[in-house]
């Protein structure tokens, strides 16, 4: 088995920061995109597919660390899993493409975004003139919204988090210090949990009050507005707590060229006092974002298309083959990244060894339970592998079900749903059936 690829096993070139590695036979590593505090994005190709993807390694906290710290870097990537499961499908959400993860290392495997930030397209080439930032805001605001109906608040809305791709459309990425409606909220739908960017973070946060992270967002979309379209910050200072400052006071003062409706909306955006502030659906409907020759479609997730959940285990099954040993401890604790969070809600999985049971007798109890529920079904059967996946009518991914030749008479069965599943006593059904079949 080749060395695991850790930046310690990896060459590399300080001048190129670039590898020359393949990651766990998968992703052909390249040269370094972007940092982050405990983590680094990677320009990548899939050896199999040939397809450029970006790769972004976030390493465990170095020993010696305090608990303290090791617990918030482990919050952070359940945090980005949980909520890119969560808010898939989106045109204007990066997508999560793969995991894989090291002794030392969590890799995700995401959408390249081939025309970087929307932070490094303001340092090159400066303000967006109103009808250019209507249609990136327009993508903001449609992804945000989709994030929010599905619980997920994201709490660091900034351009180094929006990236573009190689059409110029806005994809929203960074969902680590995001915060979960079943989670993070109470009763009262508020969080207490101060985060974000200084420059971007909302004035109740600053001011330690219990705060709606929806309108949290809404407040950090609009120095996003104001900065893309004026060039600079709204509420910039070099002296920080004089910017926290005329951040509680929500005095700005908006350049000579805005016109009145991109002053009138960024106005009710940079509220400072949050029930006054504007709601993400009224956004959508505010005059700039509607008015003649600059009126943008919103696009939403669309069921006629596949899944990003369909389209990976599409390309899975056509490389279906009998597991080698790699692959066996790809699904150990060590690999996989349960062994880091901890056991997933929405995956089981567990070994059946009989002489009488195989992977196609498993596939048709399987089958035969999702007609039962009147689920659409794509069933793959291949030597040493099998897998049936489960769509409502509507073509939206439900679960999925995989059998893997381990060895002669033992198998390993994986059962995996949507993370918003709606059918709960189906997932319960499917796996009791498949655990009776491996006693």
């Amino acid at each position: 088995m080749p060395p695991e690829p850790d930046d310690s096993s990896v060459a590399s070139t300080a001048a190129a920061e670039s590898y020359t590695k393949v990651l766990q036979g998968r992703y052909d590593l390249g040269r370094v995109l972007g940092r982050g505090a405990s983590s680094k994005v990677y320009h990548a190709c899939d050896v199999r597919s040939g397809v450029y993807v970006a790769v972004k390694a976030v390493r465990k906290p170095h020993h010696p660390c305090s608990p303290e710290d090791a617990a918030a870097a482990r919050r952070s990537v359940e945090r980005e899993l949980a909520a890119l499961r969560r808010v898939q499908g989106h045109p204007h959400v990066v997508r999560l493409l793969d995991v894989l993860a090291s002794r030392s290392t969590v890799y995700l495997v995401l959408d390249l975004a081939r025309g970087g930030s929307v932070q490094s397209a303001l340092e090159d080439r400066g303000r967006s003139e109103e009808p250019a930032a209507c249609r990136l805001f327009g993508q903001l605001v449609s992804a945000l919204e989709h994030a929010h109906a599905r619980g997920v608040f994201h709490r660091d809305v900034k351009p180094e988090n929006l990236l573009l791709d190689e059409r110029g459309g806005l994809k929203l990425t960074d969902f680590g210090l995001c915060a979960f409606a079943n989670r993070q909220l109470g009763a009262d739908g508020l969080t207490a949990t101060a985060c974000g960017s200084p420059a971007y973070v909302a004035p109740e946060i600053l001011l330690k009050k219990r705060y709606d992270p929806v309108k949290a967002d809404v407040w950090s979309c609009g120095v996003v507005l104001f900065s893309l379209t004026a060039g600079y910050l709204p509420f910039n200072d070099g002296n920080l707590m004089g910017m926290y400052r005329k951040i509680c006071s929500g005095k700005f003062r908006c350049p000579k060229w805005f016109s009145s409706e991109l002053r009138s909306l960024i106005g009710r955006m940079l509220d400072p006092e949050p029930d006054r502030r504007i709601k993400v659906g009224e956004i959508l409907s505010h005059p700039w974002l509607q008015q003649d020759g600059m009126s943008i479609p919103v696009p939403v997730a669309s069921s006629c298309h596949p899944t990003p959940e369909v389209v990976k285990w599409e390309a899975e099954s056509e490389l279906a083959r009998e597991m080698n040993a790699f692959g066996i401890l790809t699904f150990a604790s060590g690999c996989d990244l349960s062994g880091l969070i901890g056991t997933l809600p929405d995956r089981a999985r567990f070994v059946v060894s009989s002489s009488s049971i195989n992977a196609r007798s498993i596939l048709d109890k399987v089958e035969e339970l999702g007609r039962e529920e009147g689920f659409r079904m794509r069933r793959k059967e291949e030597a040493g592998f099998g897998g049936i996946l489960f769509e409502a009518m509507d073509g939206k991914f439900v679960a999925q079900a995989s059998v893997h030749l381990l060895h002669e008479e033992m198998l390993l069965v994986e059962v995996e749903r949507a993370s918003n599943e709606e059918v709960p006593k189906f997932w319960e059904k499917l796996q009791s059936n498949l655990k009776f079949s491996a006693n």
